[in-house]
């Protein structure tokens, strides 16, 4: 084999390999398996996050997080896993300058864990009802499950789900109003879906995203409907 015909060969077994590498690289961008932990700063998301990579039984001091929590792992209750194949959980941050990061992970995203506080729900109902609105009125989120982790429940001041969800759904309809008639001064709204029914006061089961409240105490270790729906969501059950 001359000079000539071996360069051309390593430059073709190099050119396959570059190709296989990028392969690899996008369909693992394109596989589903990522679940974002969404929510306000303060609700619980980050101590979530914890809990699920390294145990229920976990407990650490947690701050406000300016980047996101990552981490691809299995879930498991007590050691004993749940899921076959690491699940990648991203942890975005609340802070309303940098929630918006959600949707940079949407392609991937399999499911969505949004977190409240329950103890302060009546409190922050607004914020929470915007921030839910940005999420549900993105169009790539359409048909991606959700579950509305109502932490804290084992606050005296804790609402139930039922009445966290009347709440929401009464406010995310005022909000409809204000941003419906803002979207006839906006020159695109391609990426921007209206909510519900327009014919009607807006319900949670008017999405065609799947949601459900669930009541559970991150701090306390009660996460097990977390993981459980995360087990079922992941194994194509949601």
């Amino acid at each position: 084999m001359d000079m000539s015909t071996l360069t051309w060969t390593v430059f073709a077994l190099l050119v396959i390999a570059i190709a296989i590498a990028a392969l690899n690289f996008l369909g693992n961008r394109t596989k589903k398996d990522t679940f974002l932990l969404l929510g306000l700063s303060d609700s619980g998301k980050t101590l979530l996050f914890l809990k699920l990579r390294h145990g229920s039984s976990v407990n650490v001091q947690t701050h406000t997080s300016m980047k996101e929590n990552e981490g691809q792992f299995i879930i498991n209750d007590n050691g004993t896993p749940l899921t076959k194949n690491p699940t990648h959980v991203v942890d975005v941050p609340g802070h309303e300058k940098l929630r918006f990061k959600f949707s940079d992970f949407i392609p991937i995203t399999r499911g969505i864990i949004f977190v409240i506080d329950s103890s302060t729900c009546a409190k922050n109902s607004r914020q929470i009802a915007e921030y839910l609105y940005d999420i549900f009125s993105h169009k790539k989120v359409k048909n991606i499950p959700m579950l509305i982790a109502c932490n804290m429940s084992d606050m005296i001041t804790a609402l139930p789900p039922e009445r966290i969800r009347t709440i929401l759904e009464n406010e995310i309809n005022r909000l409809r109003v204000t941003r419906t008639a803002g979207l006839d001064h906006q020159d695109s709204v391609e990426d921007v879906e209206f909510l519900g029914y327009e014919s009607e006061d807006f319900k949670f089961e008017h999405l065609e995203n799947e949601v459900v409240f669930e009541k559970c105490s991150v701090k306390e270790g009660e996460i097990n409907v977390i993981k459980e729906w995360i087990v079922d969501a992941f194994q194509g059950g949601k």
